[in-house]
């Protein structure tokens, strides 16, 4: 179920930005973050890897700041609103089948159209 519900997304965003990769990859980090069973999904595979080498890091002293300065860049990314956003930051994603949904990823798409 997992694996054939990540697939779906990973599609979906593809055909959201007419295929190109970087802007599908910004597109899901955007989703996952909102949704727990894509997360889940994407990470599950690489989580042994992600341990590994998160314990290493801090075997070897990593610092504290070392492991918050990528959390500090990607979370106003993620979360920050853009100059021009005038809706408040909602908790909860629109219904799939709503028409609402359907914009915001016509306009999220738009968006990474734009940027490159």
């Amino acid at each position: 179920m997992t694996e054939d519900y990540v697939k779906v997304k990973i599609q979906e965003a593809l055909k959201a930005t007419d295929g190109d990769k970087k802007d599908a990859q910004k597109l899901l980090i955007t989703w996952a973050v909102r949704d727990q069973p894509l997360l889940l999904g994407i990470a599950k595979p690489h989580l042994r890897a992600l341990v590994a080498a998160r314990i290493e890091q801090i075997a070897r002293g990593g610092s504290k700041k070392e492991s918050e300065s990528s959390a500090e860049h990607l979370d106003p990314a993620i979360f920050g609103h853009t100059k021009g956003e005038k809706r408040h930051l909602t908790k909860v994603p629109p219904p799939k089948s709503s028409a609402r949904q359907a914009s915001v990823m016509h306009q999220l798409a738009a968006a990474f159209k734009k940027k490159s």
